[in-house]
């Protein structure tokens, strides 16, 4: 079901805002990595979905691949498809290739892996809420793919900061079970 017109707006709104936020801020990468591996130290048994970062969301190439992701894990990656708008999930070691947005991206024919092995979900967004709320590119990408996972998955947006009183949302929107920033992993809702 499509948005109604007012959360649609409140959407767009929102979104302008916080692209010129990001514009501004200088995220401590490696403070954000540090605080989730300390959080998946005691996350559930399971692969732990990353993502690659486009310009301005917190890097996560350190919790992914280097000393940071020692004793945690597996790690795999999401694929934006070509067309379409199902994410699939990709070991985070597979071969990569550019996506046309400027993120590098597990190769089509890698190994995929089933959502049921799927233990936790690095979201990102531009903004996100206490509650839970999250505001992405407005594609649905992350909502399609979270919408299909068992709810036992936890869902952790990884913010860079900004954090709002609400973020509007319509039926289809997945709400976080966590939130991380530079401070560190909090679960939601506050």
């Amino acid at each position: 079901m499509p948005p109604s017109q007012d959360v649609a707006a409140e959407k767009a709104e929102l979104r302008a805002r916080a692209k010129k936020n990001r514009a501004g801020v200088q995220i401590d990468h490696r403070r954000v990595q540090v605080g989730l591996a300390r959080f998946l130290t005691g996350a559930p048994a399971g692969w732990v979905v990353g993502f690659s970062a486009l310009k301005g969301e917190p890097d996560l190439s350190g919790l992914l691949s280097g000393d940071i992701a020692q004793g945690i894990g597996p790690f795999a990656l999401t694929r934006t498809p070509p067309t379409g708008f199902d994410l699939t999930v990709h070991p985070a070691d597979a071969e990569r290739e550019l996506h046309r947005y400027g993120f590098s991206q597990p190769v089509a024919d890698s190994r995929h892996i089933a959502d049921a092995d799927l233990a936790v979900v690095l979201v990102p967004g531009l903004a996100f809420d206490r509650q839970g709320g999250r505001l992405g590119f407005g594609a649905g990408y992350y909502d399609r793919f979270l919408g299909r996972l068992d709810d036992s998955v936890l869902r952790v947006g990884v913010s860079d900061g900004f954090v709002v009183d609400v973020v509007p949302s319509d039926e289809h929107d997945v709400a976080m079970t966590h939130l991380a920033t530079e401070i560190g992993v909090v679960p939601l809702p506050l």
